[in-house]
């Protein structure tokens, strides 16, 4: 079977071939990125879709001008369409030169998708390419997830990025290239051994060909069978992590829940939740170790671990967050007033409402709390709690509000959202959803209920 053949099965069985979409084709003049050109002109009409190539210069070589007047050329002789970025030397950082170059080209791709209302960017990573990344991912340790490698294509928004070329080695692409009479530009600093990918590339990888010439293929394979196992997985994992995680804007769950499972399938929760909510921040074993310690702790009923790029893991007492506290913002809590009419429902907001009933007029409703109230208390009103309020304790004595959030565990952060039920003349009947005021029998009160429901 010819590259061409080969390509066009892949091609159509990812779900590519449609000639209504149209595909940015990112070309850097290497080798790879001319032949993944070469291949998608040469689709089928029927499979092929509208072509606009992407170029970045990236001003780190000396024949970065050379390579891009090259490709305007190229492009001009074959009717392509091109978009060039060129990064600005001034932008450059003295140190992650790599992952800023990176970040430019991809908000480069990114906006051209939006302005070209382009369904996919397709990039030249290779069969090697993909051995090269599981083998610097097997080095440097971290999740399992990671040794699947690049995915056949991944989210961009609004499209996405794919990568047509994964199942093809550098060989067959440089045959290929050699066959059709491709030019191309090698970058000299792919030849550097002072990137760690260069040194598995040029030393590692090569030794491994050497004691099998067909490691890069079982790579790969491992690659496809891994992530088809973590695929069967994490659907079992998340639906055990529906059960726990209780919100979504921030990520929060009830500690008992996650610790009620076997413990291996604790690490794996975990590790699955944490990922999934922030996909590119690492999580070590260790932090995974320093998260589930902490939520065991009998000790410890709050605490937090520290993750990269700003995450937090915080407990608080029976339920675990993880957010970032400088990007996260809580809604703001509007100070409200309202009057509770008597035999209706009130919206609170958040899903609860709240009702005031004559007993005549709901004389078995339930569950609700049963008040005695003289005619100058009523209308009764739900407001924001306010630093002096106070419930009356059965004892007769009264207990602050601050007091009573304190003692129920309220966290902290949520303290502010609480609310109150107080009568006309000012008492506290309840703090809604944590605690009730105590009011014994009285002269000239009448009986009422009061619901407090989520919807």
């Amino acid at each position: 079977m010819t590259l061409e053949t080969a390509f066009q099965q892949n091609w159509r069985a990812n779900g590519w071939a449609d000639p209504k979409r149209r595909v940015l084709v990112a070309v850097s003049t290497g080798v790879d990125s001319m032949v993944l050109l070469q291949l998608i002109s040469r689709l089928p009409a029927t499979q092929r879709p509208a072509i606009t190539v992407v170029h970045v210069n990236h001003q780190l070589r000396q024949q970065s001008q050379t390579e891009e007047a090259f490709l305007r050329q190229w492009c001009a002789d074959h009717q392509l369409p091109l978009a060039v970025a060129t990064w600005p030397i001034a932008a450059h950082p003295t140190h992650g030169i790599e992952a800023a170059a990176r970040a430019f080209r991809y908000q480069f791709f990114q906006k051209q998708l939006q302005q070209q209302h382009a369904a996919w960017v397709a990039t030249a990573h290779q069969a090697d390419e993909q051995a090269e990344t599981i083998l610097l991912k097997l080095i440097r340790g971290g999740q399992l997830d990671q040794l699947t490698g690049m995915a056949a294509s991944r989210p961009l928004a609004p499209g996405q990025v794919i990568h047509p070329l994964l199942p093809f080695t550098k060989a067959q692409l440089v045959a290929y290239a050699r066959e059709q009479q491709l030019p191309w530009y090698e970058d000299a600093t792919n030849q550097s051994l002072v990137a760690s990918r260069n040194r598995v590339r040029h030393e590692i990888l090569p030794q491994l060909q050497r004691e099998n010439p067909q490691v890069v293929q079982h790579l790969n394979g491992y690659a496809q069978q891994l992530q088809a196992t973590l695929a069967v997985a994490n659907r079992s994992l998340d639906q055990q992590l529906a059960r726990i995680v209780t919100s979504h804007t921030p990520v929060t769950g009830q500690t008992d829940r996650l610790l009620a499972a076997p413990i291996a399938e604790q690490r794996l929760l975990l590790a699955r939740l944490l990922s999934r909510t922030a996909p590119g921040t690492s999580v070590s074993e260790t932090h995974l170790t320093a998260c589930l310690q902490l939520l065991a702790s009998t000790q410890h009923p709050t605490g937090t671990v520290a993750f990269g790029q700003d995450w937090v893991f915080i407990k608080t007492y029976d339920r675990f967050q993880f957010l970032q506290p400088k990007k996260f913002k809580e809604k703001s809590v509007e100070h409200f007033r309202f009057m509770v009419d008597l035999n209706q429902w009130r919206s609170v907001g958040n899903g609860w409402q709240i009702g005031c009933f004559t007993t005549a007029q709901q004389p078995t409703l339930s569950p609700h709390e049963t008040v005695a109230l003289t005619p100058d208390q009523l209308p009764l009103m739900v407001r924001s709690w306010q630093p002096g309020d106070r419930l009356r304790l059965a004892t007769g004595h009264h207990q602050s509000v601050r007091r009573a959030l304190i003692n129920a565990k309220v966290p902290q952060d949520e303290r502010s959202r609480q609310v109150v039920l107080v009568t006309a003349t000012g008492d506290v009947l309840a703090l809604l959803g944590v605690k009730w005021s105590v009011y014994p029998p009285r002269p000239h009160t009448k009986n009422y209920h009061i619901v407090w429901k989520h919807e």
